[in-house]
């Protein structure tokens, strides 16, 4: 008989154990919980967002004239806007095609796959169009060009132009635009070159234009690098850039994306 009241007060005793200890952890849980609860959560800035950038266009954006063959202006300004604290990775697809004339990358833009996908999933889209449009009226009158051999041609850039950035909209209506101008690589021969300085501003101008009708987008001058300096920023080709030249765009296109991302360049309706 005392055998089994020992043995019912030991089991008493450590069931009245387990139910403190139970009671006890219920406590310290719900404590911990509150605790977590009122810990202030970091700003949404905090962990800044990645950034995702199409680079479409000719040689320009495919980086003929670079020494190592890395794509011309993309890579310096992937690494440059990394290095900014608003963007966390920044990653730049490049589409890039030596050649393209601005009827050549509408094509490219209606018609493959790849580059549809990119547009449809980036952020900024950074175009370079136009000096092979111009090359080509020049191969074909050199050198007895005229202004007014290249009227044709321009009007119907500018109607690519507008196509091409109504094509992007409708892939990604949220995407900012960047638009980079053309210039003038014959300086390097003659600072004269009949009237190809005019041609060169009346492109231009066309192509600033026609982007002022849609809303976050920017347009980077690029003439002015080449034509007001002694440094030499050409290739061996005495036509593209190089990585000096490369460098100098890169930092005028990283202003651009700054500028459409900050939504100083909203222009007009879409």
């Amino acid at each position: 008989m005392k055998k089994l009241r020992k043995l019912l007060l030991m089991i008493v005793s450590s069931s009245l154990m387990i139910m403190t200890g139970c009671q006890y952890s219920s406590a310290e849980q719900e404590k911990r919980e509150i605790e977590l609860s009122d810990k202030k959560l970091p700003d949404e800035d905090f962990l800044p967002e990645p950034l995702n950038i199409v680079s479409l266009g000719d040689s320009l954006t495919q980086g003929v004239g670079d020494s190592q063959d890395l794509g011309g202006y993309v890579p310096i300004l992937e690494d440059s806007l990394e290095e900014r604290t608003e963007f966390g990775e920044v990653n730049i697809l490049n589409y890039g095609k030596r050649g393209n004339r601005s009827d050549q990358l509408l094509k490219r833009i209606k018609e493959e796959e790849e580059i549809r996908t990119a547009i449809a999933s980036s952020d900024v889209a950074v175009i370079t169009i136009g000096g092979n449009d111009v090359m080509k009226v020049v191969k074909s009158t050199f050198p007895s060009m005229t202004f007014e051999n290249f009227e044709g041609a321009r009007l119907n850039y500018e109607e690519k132009l507008a196509t091409i950035l109504s094509d992007i909209r409708e892939l990604n209506p949220d995407i900012s635009i960047v638009l980079m101008g053309i210039y003038n690589p014959f300086f390097i021969f003659s600072a004269d070159v009949k009237e190809m300085k005019m041609i060169v501003e009346t492109w231009n101008a066309s192509g600033e234009a026609i982007l002022n009708d849609y809303e976050d987008t920017a347009f980077v001058e690029v003439a002015d690098i080449f034509r007001q300096t002694d440094q030499n920023l050409l290739h061996t080709d005495y036509f593209h850039p190089n990585d000096d030249g490369y460098s100098l765009i890169a930092e005028r296109i990283e202003k651009g994306v700054i500028e459409v991302l900050d939504g100083g360049s909203s222009q007009g309706d879409d």
